[in-house]
């Protein structure tokens, strides 16, 4: 069977008419679907198992039709919700659609009544005419078998059970159905009840003895089947309440984990208000710098023209000057000058003498000249000085800005994980551990002495059949609904023989494969085994031939469940494939649609699993969160991903509603 194409309308939360593609290509195997809880994985599953087997395992079983679409339509109007799948099995390409249409029959109505259904199943023959089956809903149950729909069609979050304690009977049952040997049960069955209507006749026609015997030997079948009834109901009830135990402890390990999350999402909260208080200085103090130098950019062109005025003074000589002011006003004084002249008032030398005080320097004004030219120096060097720390400043802004990105980007992802786990009470979930524990060991107790009686009335009935055995009846007829009877209960015990016999010899080879595939993922020396009594274990050696089994975490139980799965699929690809003549189950090959199969894996598994992935069916659809499409999973399926989709989550205030989305993100 491969899929090629599936079309939603209005189904559930899927509004309006969405479609997926699966890929079909052999090296691009893998189609995936990304989807936040909540947003409709599993609601996806359920479109295959609706459009099969008119069967879903969603709550509220019974409302169809998206609650957009019947809030958007008039009273009285029709809305319809349907499921097409496009697929080709055994050669021949095959178009499946389930349909039901619903009125509304008020405003506020979002359920709407059923007011008609159909399924149709088209099909091209080999002369390529378009043809249609009469009888569409028993061909799809013989194209996929409702008793394969947990095989091919699974929720990975829940497959661990097989490797459960009691998941004994989840095991046997899985191989039985992948094989096809409901066929021999229902023999062993018919053959009993035939044993039991001769047995009646023998009764009618036989001595008063024989006829008490026989009477006697139905009182007690009768009284095992009650017992086998309430022991089949204790086991059940116990397996509910084991699985209930296994979810309340694994929530308690959540509980666990989430708490280290909050600390490390504590610690980098105060980290970020660290950084946050450093941003808030460093602004302050490129503040101050700004308003202590900012003016320098601006004053610095009079700066430098004063600076070329001054430098162009010293060119000439201006400054500083050869003869100061107060060396002539000495002169004069003394009234002779350094040559030996005097110079008398009144006199031509004098007044000779007196014009250079014009021409002299001012000491002040040089000293002033002097004193400015090197501030001038020192404001230039300032305003380095500012480039420079604003700089150093910006560069340790900008690095406070990344790693303040970088711890809300850390504190985004431990939210989202957190977002997934609800605060419960730790306590209450220990104290409702306890009391589980203590309802399995009742239960266990009870189931103990339900079988002791089971047995004490099969060694009863034993004495009693070879007492009927050993019983003579003259009347012909009874002689032959005796021997009729034997035959009977002769064939039975032979299609028994056969029957285990055949299912053991199917668990041989099933387990062969589960152990290739589990011992290809796992990382330590542990290997798989579905021992005599079908529990599906993971085991280790001890010394050179000592086994002892392993305490399996929920990483190694979900790869041993899944290496299982894979070996069923093959082992129906190899019956399919095979040219030897095959009784009970011709095989067949088919998808595998796994929800959330990452889940309980660390990184180490989740990229091991998904290298391997791609083997385990000849076309494989995963759906995903984004949490679990980890950079592990993703380095090995992104690159084979043929098709890849998003489940785009509408949450309004009325309804909400789903759309399938194409990522582009394909090879």
């Amino acid at each position: 069977m491969e899929l090629k194409r599936l079309e939603v309308e209005n189904f559930r939360q899927f509004y309006g008419t969405q479609e997926v593609s699966f890929s079909l290509e052999e090296s691009n195997n893998v189609t995936v679907v990304h989807g936040d809880n909540g947003a409709g994985k599993t609601t996806l599953l359920n479109t295959f198992l609706w459009l099969f087997y008119h069967e879903l395992t969603l709550p509220q079983p019974d409302k169809i039709a998206t609650e957009r679409a019947l809030d958007e339509a008039s009273v009285n109007s029709r809305v319809p919700a349907r499921v097409k799948l496009e697929f080709k099995n055994q050669g021949r390409q095959y178009t499946a659609e389930r349909k039901q249409v619903f009125q509304k029959r008020s405003q506020t109505d979002l359920s709407g009544v059923q007011v008609d259904e159909d399924l149709t199943l088209e099909y091209i023959d080999e002369r390529g005419n378009h043809k249609q089956r009469n009888n569409p809903k028993s061909a799809l149950k013989r194209i996929l078998p409702q008793r394969l729909r947990e095989i091919f069609f699974f929720d990975g979050e829940i497959i661990s059970e097989l490797t459960a304690d009691d998941g004994q009977e989840k095991v046997q049952s899985a191989i039985r159905n992948i094989m096809g040997l409901e066929i021999l049960e229902r023999a062993i069955r018919h053959l009993d009840a035939v044993e039991g209507r001769f047995e009646d006749t023998m009764d009618e026609y036989r001595s008063n003895e024989l006829s008490d015997l026989v009477s006697k030997k139905q009182d007690i079948k009768s009284k095992i089947d009650s017992l086998e009834n309430e022991r089949e109901n204790l086991q059940q009830s116990r397996t509910e309440t084991e699985r209930e135990l296994t979810q309340t402890e694994e929530r308690l390990s959540e509980l666990e984990d989430s708490r280290e999350l909050q600390e490390e999402r504590d610690r980098l909260r105060t980290n970020l208000d660290n950084i946050d208080t450093d941003i808030e200085n460093i602004d302050d103090e490129t503040g101050s710098v700004i308003s202590d130098s900012g003016h320098l950019p601006f004053a610095m062109p009079a700066v430098e023209e004063t600076a070329r005025m001054l430098q162009e003074k010293r060119r000439k000589g201006e400054i500083p000057s050869e003869i100061k002011t107060q060396f002539v006003e000495d002169l004069l004084d003394i009234e002779e000058c350094i040559c030996g002249r005097p110079l008398h008032h009144g006199s031509g030398a004098r007044e000779e003498v007196s014009q250079w005080r014009e021409r002299a320097g001012s000491t002040e004004l040089e000293e002033a000249a002097m004193n400015i030219v090197g501030r001038l120096s020192e404001i230039g060097e300032r305003q380095t000085d500012l480039y420079d720390d604003i700089d150093e400043l910006l560069a340790e802004r900008s690095a406070k800005r990344d790693r303040k990105q970088k711890l809300q980007e850390q504190l985004d992802e431990i939210s989202e994980t957190l977002s997934e786990i609800e605060t419960e009470d730790i306590g209450k979930l220990e104290e409702r551990r306890q009391d589980l524990k203590s309802d399995i060991e009742e239960l266990s107790k009870s189931i103990g002495g339900v079988e002791r009686e089971i047995n004490d009335r099969e060694e009863t009935l034993s004495e009693i059949e070879e007492a009927i055995s050993d019983a003579r009846e003259e009347n012909e007829v009874a002689n032959q609904a005796r021997r009729r009877a034997r035959t009977a209960g002769y064939l039975r015990d032979q299609i028994d023989a056969l029957f285990k016999k055949y299912q053991d010899k199917v668990r041989k080879s099933v387990n062969d494969k589960v152990n290739q595939t589990f011992q290809s993922i796992i990382e330590k020396e542990y290997y798989a085994q579905i021992s005599d009594e079908y529990a599906l274990r993971i085991l280790k050696d001890v010394g050179d031939t000592e086994q002892e089994l392993v305490a399996k975490s929920t990483g190694e139980r979900q790869v041993a469940s899944l290496s299982f799965i894979a070996s069923l699929v093959s082992l129906a690809k190899n019956q399919y494939e095979s040219d030897q003549d095959t009784t009970y189950f011709t095989g067949g090959i088919y998808p595998m649609l796994m929800d959330s199969p990452f889940r309980y894996l660390d990184p180490t598994y989740q990229r091991r699993v998904s290298q391997k992935l791609p083997e385990m069916a000849e076309q494989v659809v995963v759906l995903v969160t984004e949490s679990q499409w980890s950079d592990a999973v993703a380095g090995e399926l992104a690159d084979i991903a043929g098709q890849r989709y998003k489940l785009q989550y509408h949450d309004e205030q009325k309804y909400e509603y789903t759309e399938i989305v194409p990522t582009g993100e394909t090879c």
